[in-house]
């Protein structure tokens, strides 16, 4: 199959020059493991990446003579027969057809309008050269990623940010808005933007034409664009919704070695032990078994999280491994890397800081163990809790259940809940000073000043947890619909480890289908049971101290002890960030500060700084440093 796919194209009618396409390619190693397939031709070229590992084997780049275009796309494809059967070409031989000729067909067929058609994981770009015109797209919601320079002479794209970085057209300059973003923990930097200003992402449900006139990027599908479902009961609902999850959840199990391990990641929650055991159903069908990796602590966590949230989820993923009955479990304790290891590794992966720093050694060591174990597919369900595990608005039920759940403060809640954005925003004007604002974060407050960043979060209707005016607004929120930068950072996993890492709850018609769900099915107003709806669906699938648990697990939840046992590590990186032009953008001696509370506290509050000030302020500074060397 096709890894990543990447391309030039000189927008001045220049030659494309033989050495930059090469080294595209060679950045590309990770996309590449087995060569690359490179079409040149004057002002344009156009090159893919194979790695054979699943499904169909004979992609290869197409020269159209007929419709005169150059296809290239990288691509795996859930509604394969909807799609077969549209084209006219659903027959028994049919299945010897790649997923990237399907959308060759579509694209023949259809044109451009062929991407609101083709649901799944993929990206392709299709070259015009009578036209001098490249078009490219992306999934709606998928593990895929497509980056791209353009300036009035040249136009490069490609599925990894190092292919573009690699070739030095422009000066490397920091989005320093996006670095605050990132560090602050303001979700704004989901969106076509990088920390790189002259590297942009195209977004999920994105196209582009590209002319030596103009570019032109397009919203081709809306997320938000939803109608309300009405069906007659509750029960019609679970009813339509296992039908369509258990589709997407099918759809990624599809290899072409029947003898290929399939993987999860198993929580203790909801949302991955709902993918782990539909999965675990289709293959005990055709006598396969799911394996199964779940991050387990080292150490005492309750001390950390309190006692609403649960820190070894292990004891969870057990049941459902032990209700599945056909589930390999494995425990992930990362006993060898510790977290700043963690965090310099993926920085190596991504290029760039992340939000949850404080997750990525065992994040790598989970992966790591699936690609030694010879894994080639892992399931996650990251994006449940927007979509299959939504928990439902208490303003949605009855009143009488309103007044049972808030009491006394029902008052305060519907003010809250009703008042308008605006009157909101003022009162976090009166609230809030700059003072005490950088206190949750590790940014310098000067750096946070001349960037403004202050004002232009006040201005923003959502920067602030402001209760949202529709519970729709408030999944999107979580989703970030037509912005999310989710799938492309998970794209550059899979090529780091060699994984196809898919999430049936980011499913298109999952998506679709639990955004129409009206909010009130989400909760049981007798019960108050929230998340009614995947729980209904998951009777008879998962144990029900699984299934009816209400405390939520926590990841990385020995954080503090893990940093306590590389305290020399975390010292030598501190220092490394004070001598460098980190110190301009952070607050190193709150981050010290912050250390020492870490090495003597057993507390929540240690706790929740080691993430939102420590990690994820070492992991920006280590960027900020180093960002010249890619």
């Amino acid at each position: 199959m096709i890894r990543g796919i990447f391309g030039i194209f000189q927008r001045d009618g220049k030659p494309v020059e033989p050495l930059r396409i090469d080294t595209m390619c060679k950045a590309m190693e990770n996309w590449t493991p087995n060569g690359c397939s490179i079409w040149r031709d004057g002002c344009s070229s156009l090159g893919q990446g194979r790695l054979d590992a699943t499904q169909m084997n004979n992609d290869r780049l197409y020269v159209e003579a007929d419709a005169k275009f150059v296809f290239t796309a990288q691509a795996r494809i859930d509604n394969r027969k909807e799609l077969l059967t549209d084209l006219g070409l659903y027959q028994p031989q049919a299945l010897a057809i790649s997923d990237a000729e399907l959308i060759r067909q579509s694209y023949l067929r259809w044109g451009e309008d062929c991407v609101q058609r083709i649901y799944g994981d993929w990206s392709f770009a299709a070259y015009h050269p009578l036209e001098c015109k490249l078009f490219l797209a992306r999934d709606h919601y998928g593990r895929t990623a497509l980056y791209y320079y353009e300036d009035p002479h040249i136009f490069v794209f490609a599925s990894s940010r190092k292919a573009l970085l690699k070739l030095n057209l422009a000066p490397l300059k920091m989005d320093e808005l996006y670095l605050g973003q990132v560090v602050i923990s303001w979700p704004a930097y989901h969106d076509g933007r990088t920390v790189y200003s002259h590297i942009k992402r195209l977004p999920p449900a994105h196209c582009m034409t590209v002319t030596p006139k103009g570019l032109n990027i397009r919203l081709y599908w809306d997320m938000q664009n939803v109608t309300e479902l009405r069906l007659p009961n509750r029960q019609d609902y679970v009813s339509a919704f296992k039908e369509i999850f258990f589709e997407a959840v099918k759809a990624r199990l599809r290899t072409t070695d029947n003898a290929a391990k399939i993987a999860v990641t198993l929580s203790g929650g909801l949302d991955s032990g709902s993918v782990a055991v539909t999965a675990a159903h289709f293959l005990q069908a055709q006598g396969r078994r799911l394996t199964a990796y779940t991050s387990v602590p080292l150490s005492e966590t309750q001390i950390y999280i309190g006692k609403e949230r649960f820190g070894d989820e292990f004891f969870f993923a057990q049941a459902t491994a032990l209700r599945a009955g056909n589930i390999d479990l494995y425990p992930i304790t990362t006993a060898n890397i510790n977290p700043i290891q963690g965090i310099r590794h993926m920085l190596q992966i991504r290029n760039e800081p992340a939000h949850a720093a404080g997750n990525f050694f065992w994040m790598h060591d989970l992966m790591q163990t699936a690609m030694e174990n010879d894994c080639r597919v892992l399931l996650t369900g990251q994006s449940g809790n927007g979509s299959i595990s939504w928990i439902g608005s208490i303003f949605s039920q009855p009143l009488a259940f309103q007044l049972r759940h808030f009491g006394w403060r029902w008052v305060k809640e519907a003010i809250k809940y009703y008042a308008p954005v605006s009157i909101l925003q003022k009162y976090q004007k009166i609230r809030i000073t700059t003072d005490n604002m950088w206190q949750s974060s590790s940014i310098n407050p000067d750096f946070a000043k001349r960037i403004n960043l202050f004002d232009q979060m006040l201005s923003n209707p959502y920067s602030f947890s402001f209760p949202k005016q529709s519970p729709l607004e408030r999944r999107f929120a979580f989703i970030h619909p037509g912005r999310s930068l989710i799938g492309s950072l998970w794209a550059e996993n899979s090529a780091a480890y060699g994984l196809e890492i898919l999430d049936p709850t980011s499913d298109v018609r999952v998506m679709t289908f639990t955004l129409s769900v009206p909010d009130s099915i989400f909760m049981d107003s007798r019960t108050g049971l929230d998340r009614w709806l995947i729980r209904e669906a998951m009777k008879n699938y998962l144990p029900d101290e699984v299934r009816l648990n209400r405390k939520r697990g926590r990841q990385a939840a020995d954080l503090v002890p893990r940093l306590r046992k590389c305290a020399a590590e975390v010292e030598a990186v501190l220092e490394e960030l004070e001598k460098g032009i980190a110190s301009f953008y952070l607050n190193i001696p709150y981050m010290r500060k912050v250390w020492q509370m870490i090495q003597t506290q057993d507390t929540p509050e240690a706790f929740h700084k080691s993430i939102t000030i420590l990690t994820r302020g070492i992991m920006a500074g280590l960027f900020v440093n180093n960002i010249g060397n890619i």
